[in-house]
């Protein structure tokens, strides 16, 4: 009987299985790097595409953003514009309130009664001025007072000099002249 010797054969197919298996381990790496770098490539690529529209969105959005600065600002100027002609209306007011008061100062105004000085500030009137006597005066107080501007008319002060009287004369200007 013939004896063979298996031990080359078996030792040259473990090392073809060996090489075999080096091979399809080198060629699945290097199908895992591929697909790793394409993979990669692609969420780079995908990323820029991102960037791009976001640049592209921002400036759309700037471009969106300038009519809305632009009325936001004509907003401002409105509201500037507003309170300035309500600032004037309330000077007209005051301007008519003046212009009546004064107009029944010098209607009621004896023409012994002197005026030093008038002051209005926040629709409070005084009056200082120098009449011959306090009859005078008295009757200066209900001319005032029949002129239905001024009201609660009050004779705060009047001293006595030479040779007239000197008065102050306190009062509220009507709202209904405003």
């Amino acid at each position: 009987m013939i004896r063979f010797n298996l031990l080359p054969w078996r030792e040259r197919q473990r090392q073809a299985a060996i090489r075999r298996f080096r091979n399809q381990l080198l060629a699945s790496a290097l199908a895992a790097l591929c697909a790793v770098t394409t993979v990669d490539q692609l969420a780079r690529q995908r990323a820029h595409l991102q960037a791009a529209d976001n640049k592209q969105r921002a400036a759309e959005l700037t471009a969106l953003g300038e009519p809305a600065a632009s009325r936001a600002q004509l907003q401002d100027q409105h509201a500037t514009s507003s309170s300035q002609l309500s600032r004037f209306e309330t000077l007209r007011a005051e301007q008519r309130i003046l212009e009546g008061l004064f107009t029944d100062l010098e209607r009621a105004l004896p023409t012994t009664v002197q005026l030093l000085g008038l002051q209005f500030e926040d629709r409070h009137l005084q009056i200082t001025g120098l009449a011959p006597s306090g009859a005078v005066i008295a009757q200066f107080m209900r001319d005032l007072d029949r002129s239905g501007m001024l009201i609660d008319l009050q004779l705060k002060q009047i001293k006595s000099l030479p040779r007239a009287d000197q008065f102050l004369l306190t009062a509220r200007v009507a709202a209904s002249w405003s």
